[in-house]
């Protein structure tokens, strides 16, 4: 006996194999977008799921978790000035995401950033966030 037409070639110009699930569709209350809307209330407005033991949100990328870190060292006094603050962040983006280590770059680089108010605003919020 033979299932879907093997050894045969099928049947009624279908092609020959075994057969899936029946093709009988899915139940009302079983749809994948329900199971999707349970676990909804699990992510929060970040995307991340909640958990109880979470100390608050970690930097998903290494290069902003370094920024944290250079403002907290800034914070602390670990660095003179702003300035070399965002010398260190440009130069730690530059390690990270270009692989290469320039010091005329960098400082081109900071200092432009450091000269455009919009972006000079952003570095503020960014060095006043420490912790």
């Amino acid at each position: 006996m033979a299932v879907g037409g093997v050894g045969r070639g099928g049947g009624k110009g279908r092609a020959g194999g075994a057969k899936g699930a029946g093709g009988a569709a899915p139940a009302a209350g079983s749809s994948f977008g329900g199971k999707v809307d349970r676990a909804e209330s699990l992510v929060g407005p970040s995307g991340l799921v909640g958990s109880s033991n979470v100390q608050g949100p970690q930097a998903a990328d290494p290069v902003a978790a370094q920024a944290v870190a250079i403002a907290r060292k800034l914070k602390q006094g670990g660095f003179k000035s702003k300035e070399e603050a965002t010398k260190a962040l440009v130069a730690e983006i530059l390690k990270e995401k270009l692989r290469m280590k320039s010091s005329s770059l960098t400082s081109k680089i900071s200092d432009a950033l450091q000269d455009d108010p919009r972006l000079n605003q952003v570095l503020e919020r960014l060095w006043s966030k420490a912790e």
